[in-house]
């Protein structure tokens, strides 16, 4: 249980360094049907890679 703990840790550092990392740049043409088209993407992505992850976790750990 502790390695699922360690392993949601990290994912999070992680995220927030990339969100961090990504709200630095300026976009002079922001617009908001991109920014949802391109979170939207960005979710449909890693959803499904995080699912993998976490059943691979699931399976070499229990």
């Amino acid at each position: 249980m502790i390695y699922v703990v360690i392993f949601a840790g990290i994912v999070c550092a992680i995220s927030l360094i990339i969100t961090l990392n990504l709200t630095k740049v300026e976009d002079e043409n922001y617009s908001s049907k991109k920014s949802v088209n391109s979170q939207l993407w960005l979710y449909l992505g890693l959803i499904p890679v995080v699912a993998l992850i976490m059943y691979l976790g699931f399976v070499f750990v229990f």
